[in-house]
């Protein structure tokens, strides 16, 4: 008669365990994520270096003829997609660098071109060199759409963030 362990001679006291050792390890691996503290919303990682500034919304006080940049830049997208919609964005500037743009709201090509559109703005000189995070909000507006020409529906698309609005352009 062989003195080996078999599994099938475990008893249950061996069970109970094995099952609180699986238990232990699982909940160990699972519950560590999720009692971290949450981060600040207002951090931004710019090339893995991570940017704590206070969120600005006077974007056209430090980039003096943002429309026109951002009218001119989004035309042929606004042309070519057609779709009415906002976009939100957040940009992180440097002295006269433009860093960390992030754009979300529409479908991806329309994000894509406001971010590249955003990346490429010409703001000067600017009289900080210190980090700072913008936001403002990029709507792309149908000039024949009858609702905006409402006064009460243009005061609904208000909002506490600045709006740069980007219509199509007659031809």
């Amino acid at each position: 008669m062989s003195t080996r362990y078999s599994i099938a001679q475990r008893t249950p006291l061996l069970n109970s365990l094995f099952a609180s050792a699986a238990c232990a390890l699982t909940l160990t691996l699972t519950a560590g994520p999720a009692f971290a503290s949450p981060g600040e919303l207002e951090r931004v990682e710019v090339r893995g270096r991570v940017v704590e500034a206070p969120v600005r919304y006077d974007v056209t006080a430090s980039c003096a003829g943002i429309e026109r940049q951002l009218q001119k830049s989004l035309q042929e997208t606004w042309r070519h997609e057609r779709l009415a919609g906002r976009v939100t964005v957040q940009f992180l500037m440097q002295g006269d660098d433009i860093e960390g743009v992030s754009a979300k709201g529409m479908i991806n090509p329309v994000n894509r071109a406001v971010r590249k559109a955003v990346r490429d703005l010409e703001c000067g000189p600017q009289l900080s060199a210190a980090a700072r995070i913008y936001r403002f909000n990029v709507e792309f507006v149908d000039p024949d759409a009858r609702d905006l020409r409402n006064p009460a529906a243009r005061s609904a698309l208000a909002s506490a963030q600045p709006t740069v609005r980007v219509a199509l352009a007659k031809d």
